[in-house]
């Protein structure tokens, strides 16, 4: 946003592009009255059987559209479900503050509160 460059607008044109030729897809943002900032997170415990790595995955919501998502294995091996599902919310956490940096950016000041859901199950 501070520093546009020649390949930010290439990829802005990229969408608009595939937006145009794909009218029936895209994204639908909806109008809600009350606007809420939130994360889900998840992680897979030590689900990879070549590195025994956990994979974090989060998706953010702003007045419930979805915005922002990301899925991408743990830099290390969680010790238990519990340190992995905890890495999952920090980086959900880093999420939710990045966008209300970007949502003072364009001077709408957030003072509500973000929620943060995760999802830890056992199987058993």
């Amino acid at each position: 946003m501070h520093q546009p460059r020649e390949a930010h607008l290439q990829a802005v044109l990229r969408i608009v592009q595939y937006l145009k030729v794909t009218p029936g897809r895209g994204i639908l943002f909806k109008r809600n009255k009350s606007v809420a900032l939130e994360a889900y997170t998840d992680a897979d415990y030590a689900e990879s059987v070549v590195d025994r790595r956990s994979t974090t995955g989060y998706c953010t919501f702003l007045g419930g559209n979805l915005v922002t998502w990301k899925s991408k294995k743990q830099s290390v091996v969680a010790r238990s479900s519990a340190e992995a599902e905890f890495r999952a919310m920090a980086q959900g956490i880093c999420e939710l503050l990045w966008l209300k940096i970007i949502l003072e950016n364009l001077k709408l000041r957030w003072d509500k509160p973000m929620r943060l859901y995760c999802d830890n199950k056992q199987l058993a």
